[in-house]
């Protein structure tokens, strides 16, 4: 079951730091504890170590069909990581 956790703010590193509002979906994954998007058409996913991963340019349409995937792990290998740059926050 997917579980809605909308504008959650994440703390982007720059200079100075600002915080992006992200609409976040807890998924039912081994490796991914949640998937989100912002309004800018980036993807973040935050693994169950802890790790945030942000994956620039991906719409939100791709985002919510990534956490509501049978296997999320599985879509996000072959559909986001493939075509998309991605920057590890923290």
């Amino acid at each position: 079951m997917v579980k809605k956790l909308d504008g959650i703010a994440v703390r982007i590193p720059g200079k100075p730091p600002a915080d992006v509002f992200v609409n976040f979906r807890l998924v039912d994954s081994s490796n991914v504890d949640r998937v989100g998007w912002d309004k800018a058409r980036n993807m973040y996913v935050r693994f169950k170590s802890g790790a945030t991963y942000v994956y620039m340019g991906v719409s939100r349409q791709r985002a919510v069909a990534t956490a509501y995937a049978k296997s999320v792990g599985t879509y996000l290998n072959q559909r986001i990581k493939p075509d998309f740059d991605v920057v590890k926050l923290g």
